[in-house]
């Protein structure tokens, strides 16, 4: 629970964090939902909302939710860990962490719900997958080691730190995920990197960057997913001074040829690729 020397309340209920972010406590009804995403049985979000405030981001369109203030409003499931407790004794299978919210934004720093979780998770016998976009999630490392076959990917969508600040820029810079890739390879954490989307403005030389800094630091698993147009997005890239034009969102062949550069030259470096979903 947030204290209140960290915070104040708002006229809705809602609790203004220092960095200008207001968060929300709701209540969840079912802590480990069914998932319908592949390789995983169970869904577990601690929040709604994302700090990371990523321009190309699906979750609000998939939760309904007003992506003008996604990034600034967050609700966070304050009695997940004593209902997960609960479904534990239950259910069984593969637990997917963060399968629409990032579990190890910046507010998790604060609310620990997270670690509670993984504090109860690794008292059973479930296994799990973390998606995230966080070197955060190395706080964790010794629940996660804790678990049953523990897997652990970070998104990266590319190298430069200066495009990363202007479509993602909440999220820690790719230098510092691509280090947490390698401490995670370091300890025989499953984990792997995950371009996704793959941003279709991007060169080869851009994709083979980021493949050969990922072996760099011993990760050797890639996932690719591809970029998912919405409404807004090009307004939204525009917005963020990416492109001048929005025509590449809608050349699939641009974005089936990069998915196949990117397999080739995981095969010529020797990393596994996979495609998401």
């Amino acid at each position: 629970m947030i204290t209140r020397d960290l915070d104040f309340f708002l006229d809705d209920g809602r609790k203004e964090m220092p960095s200008g972010v207001s968060a929300k406590e709701v209540r969840c009804k079912v802590a480990l939902p069914l998932s319908n995403l592949p390789g995983l049985d169970l869904a577990l979000n601690p929040y709604v909302g994302c700090e990371h405030g990523c321009v190309y981001c699906f979750a609000p369109d998939v939760l309904k939710r007003d992506r003008s203030d996604w990034a600034t409003r967050v609700d966070y499931r304050a009695n997940l860990p004593v209902g997960l407790s609960r479904e534990l004794k239950t259910k069984r299978g593969v637990i997917g962490i963060g399968t629409v919210t990032d579990p190890y934004q910046p507010l998790e720093g604060v609310l620990l719900l997270t670690r509670k979780c993984l504090m109860e998770i690794s008292r059973h016998d479930n296994p799990i997958s973390i998606l995230t976009k966080s070197d955060l999630v190395l706080r964790d490392l010794e629940l996660i080691i804790a678990t049953r076959r523990p897997e652990v990917g970070i998104t990266v969508t590319c190298t430069d730190e200066g495009l990363a600040k202007r479509i993602e820029p909440g999220a820690p810079s790719p230098r510092r995920r691509i280090a947490a890739l390698g401490e995670l390879s370091q300890v025989g954490v499953n984990s792997y990197v995950m371009i996704g989307p793959v941003l279709p403005f991007l060169e080869d030389h851009d994709l083979s960057a980021l493949l050969m800094e990922v072996k760099a630091v011993g990760c050797e698993r890639v996932m690719v997913d591809r970029l998912r147009p919405r409404p807004g997005l090009d307004e939204a890239l525009l917005g963020a001074k990416v492109l001048r034009t929005t025509s590449c969102l809608t050349d699939f062949a641009q974005m089936g040829r990069q998915a196949r550069y990117i397999r080739d030259e995981c095969v010529r470096l020797g990393l596994r690729f996979e495609s998401a979903f």
